[in-house]
């Protein structure tokens, strides 16, 4: 009888856990329409998650002033074309994903898309 009530117990434990419903919560993404400015939205995003790529560090150096000539010279960005870019596969699903959230990514994303311009 005791093991009877046990295994309905953990039945019910069960039940319980997969009836329950819960909402996914996503970032706000940005609006692949506004306009993404590099030195005040890509950069600050280098500058708290990319602290390994420095000057004498692993390329590319993402310091303020370099990262966007060590992107491009580094063939590491293709302006229109995220999904082509190493730097957006990185940061979205890749290596450097967990130094970058969603919203980041997106901004990333939308940067290039944009063109990647150095503004």
């Amino acid at each position: 009888m005791k093991k009877l009530i046990n295994l309905l117990s953990v039945v019910l434990v069960l039940y319980t856990l997969v009836a329950c419903e819960y909402a996914k919560i996503y970032p706000d993404m940005p609006s692949p329409s506004t306009p993404v400015l590099y030195a005040t939205q890509i950069q600050p995003i280098f500058n708290s998650g990319c602290t390994c790529h420095r000057a004498g560090g692993p390329v590319p150096d993402l310091v303020a002033g370099s990262s966007y000539e060590s992107l491009m010279s580094n063939n590491l960005v293709v302006a229109g074309n995220a999904a082509s870019s190493i730097l957006y596969q990185k940061v979205s699903s890749g290596t450097m994903s967990s130094y970058c959230d969603a919203t980041q990514a997106g901004l990333i994303k939308n940067w290039i898309n944009q063109g990647a311009l150095n503004n």
